[in-house]
């Protein structure tokens, strides 16, 4: 019996810390969101820039860009961006450039502004991401 009452005494103490260690990470991961000096832009005009031939790249992971994604979109991974931005885009540095996540706020705000600073001032954020898109009734690929 005393080794079972242990184990009890031992489980207790485990769950004592568990809220504090869940806790930890609820606040880590929920810490006050970074503000970017970036242009976001509403679906209608998200529509037009596309219309119109601009750029539109999706910052996403590639599982996301598979499941679903704008149709004329290119990946572009916010981890890839962060590294630098790819020569093959040079040319686009004076396009107009949408750039895009799931909800607008994820990591489109980030990628957005590095492209900003790398001298692709035409890039803009669609503020309600690809969900937005597809919320609008708007075409996507899979």
């Amino acid at each position: 019996m005393p080794s079972s009452s242990r184990s009890l005494q031992i489980d207790r103490r485990a769950l004592l810390f568990m809220p504090v260690a869940v806790g930890g990470l609820y606040l880590v991961g929920n810490s006050p969101s970074r503000t970017f000096n970036i242009t976001n832009v509403e679906v209608a005009v998200a529509k037009t820039m596309v219309d119109a031939g601009g750029l539109v790249i999706d910052v996403r992971e590639a599982d996301k860009y598979k499941f679903r994604h704008l149709v004329a979109a290119m990946l572009l991974p916010l981890a890839t961006l962060r590294l630098g931005v790819p020569a093959s885009l040079a040319y686009a540095q004076t396009m107009p450039i949408l750039v895009y996540c799931s909800d607008g706020v994820a990591v489109g705000p980030e990628g957005t502004e590095l492209l900003n600073k790398a001298g692709f001032a035409g890039a803009v954020n669609l503020k309600t991401g690809i969900e937005g898109w597809v919320a609008a009734g708007l075409p996507v690929a899979t």
